[in-house]
């Protein structure tokens, strides 16, 4: 009689332990989805802002190469974009939009698009368009509006892609990303590095109206 109770009571305790682990996997179950979003919040905005880094330092490039011309052409151009490119890597610059404008300080101090550009190779050039020669640039910073003078304005853009769940990206981060694609961008002035003012190749012709030499 005591060996069947013994049994019994035995039977009893391996059919709870089953019992036990069926609570752990309904608790694991509970704690996988939160935990998942955690790791895949932590990775996506690890990447996206080693990304944007990325765009900063392209800006910069960019400025920076252009600013080592006395003169540019398309074809120079053309070539300071590819190159650019690159430091993306490993991220694709299929939405990738860049431009450069050089912008002349006229004698009373007012700020004039003297020439923009934009990449031939449409991945490169994005949404951008170049900005019409002549117009006027009212938001220059006070410190660059020097009489007589040129900077080289950088621009750079480019929806960065999550590489993880899109749903699960955009609910994460409701309102930075849109369909799994966050805006990203940054814009550089600098001055030329040894002339006044780089020029283009061909030249774009006579003083624009209004412009005081």
């Amino acid at each position: 009689m005591k060996r069947r109770s013994l049994k019994s009571s035995l039977a009893l305790l391996r059919r709870f332990r089953r019992a036990n682990d069926g609570f752990v996997a309904s608790e694991f179950a509970l704690l996988l989805v939160p935990m998942l979003s955690i790791w895949i919040g932590m990775v996506v905005a690890t990447d996206a802002l080693n990304t944007d880094r990325r765009v900063t330092v392209l800006t910069r490039t960019l400025s920076d190469l252009a600013t080592q011309f006395t003169a540019v052409s398309q074809s120079d151009l053309d070539s300071i974009f590819g190159a650019t490119a690159s430091i993306l890597w490993p991220a694709q610059p299929t939405s990738m939009s860049m431009r450069l404008t050089s912008i002349d300080i006229d004698g009373a101090g007012v700020a004039w698009v003297d020439w923009s550009g934009v990449p031939t190779d449409s991945n490169l050039r994005g949404s951008f368009s170049a900005t019409a020669r002549c117009t006027k640039i009212n938001n220059l910073p006070a410190g660059l509006l020097v009489a007589r003078t040129s900077v080289i304005l950088a621009e750079a853009s480019m929806k960065y892609q999550a590489s993880v769940a899109t749903q699960m990206v955009d609910e994460l981060f409701g309102g930075a990303f849109t369909g799994g694609k966050m805006p990203l961008g940054d814009k550089l002035y600098m001055r030329p590095r040894q002339v006044t003012k780089v020029t283009f190749s061909p030249a774009p012709g006579a003083n624009c109206p209004g412009y005081v030499p």
